[in-house]
């Protein structure tokens, strides 16, 4: 039965019995928890400078406009520096691995074909995605380390078909 002035809730809630003794503060410890953090006034020194959330959004900013940059100047065919370099390197490496049967004359005529190539990519007269076949090919070619004659002729085949692409 509910007395006069009791509610519900004076009858379901337990009555917790004093502590005989204060319960001892909590140890010390040598970093600031983050509920001593949130519950300090506001003297809480802050954990970075103020001016680094700046610094690092205009430095997220400054890379995604050279990232697109990089994508515009790409889109446009301003590559062909690089894909020459690459190219220039390529053409040393098979140099490097054609097998003592592959002739001199062979070896000059992958070397103008490279050449003719290499000046097509450079001044934007061929298009990138036409060297695709060609990188497969010296990819599968220059597996094993060695460039036969045969291989020769089809990294040679592969180079003219790429040079009559040129636009002129």
């Amino acid at each position: 039965m509910i007395h006069s002035g009791a509610t519900i809730l004076d009858h379901n809630t337990p009555q917790a019995s004093p502590d005989p003794e204060p319960s001892p503060a909590a140890p010390r410890v040598p970093f600031r928890r983050p509920a001593d953090y949130y519950s300090a006034p506001r003297d809480a020194r802050p954990l970075f400078p103020r001016w680094v959330p700046f610094g690092c959004g205009t430095a997220a900013i400054v890379v995604l406009v050279l990232v697109f940059a990089a994508g515009i100047t790409a889109s446009r065919g301003g590559m062909g520096e690089l894909f020459d370099l690459m190219f220039s390197s390529i053409e040393g490496e098979a140099e490097k691995i054609f097998t003592k049967d592959v002739t001199p004359s062979e070896k000059a005529e992958f070397e103008e074909e490279m050449k003719t190539m290499r000046e097509g990519v450079r001044t934007n007269r061929i298009r990138i995605d036409r060297l695709q076949p060609l990188l497969r090919s010296i990819r599968e070619v220059s597996e094993d380390e060695h460039i036969t004659p045969a291989e020769t002729e089809r990294l040679i085949k592969e180079l003219r078909e790429v040079n009559k692409t040129a636009k002129r």
